[in-house]
């Protein structure tokens, strides 16, 4: 079986909104929860367990993930950095266009899909 992309714009299951708000828990020594919660109606919708992440400035975040590794060239730095923009803009581009038509399973079920 031969797996694809897919994605899907969250909606709260109660109301439908796509209107949603994340609260982001931060305990030490644990991944930072992410509560998903619908901004119209309050609705529970998601919670998840982040294991990375990347802010609407990417160098900051390709920055970050580099504090944790040693680089031995500046060139292979740069590199990397370019990599890591080019690949989250392709795809954040390849999710906008998947959940442009909606996707009528579950989250839950496309995470089972994938792994």
């Amino acid at each position: 079986m031969v797996l694809s992309p897919k994605s899907k714009l969250e909606s709260c299951p109660v109301c439908e909104s796509a209107k949603l708000n994340n609260r982001v828990l931060v305990k030490p020594g644990e991944d930072p929860q992410i509560f998903v919660e619908c901004a119209s109606c309050e609705a529970f919708v998601a919670r998840y367990l982040l294991k990375s992440y990347t802010c609407e400035d990417p160098y900051r975040s390709f920055l970050r993930q580099m504090r944790q590794q040693r680089m031995s060239s500046g060139a292979l730095t740069r590199e990397r950095q370019r990599e890591f923009e080019d690949r989250l803009a392709e795809d954040l581009a390849l999710a906008r266009e998947l959940s442009s038509s909606p996707e009528e399973k579950d989250l839950e079920d496309l995470f089972e899909e994938s792994s």
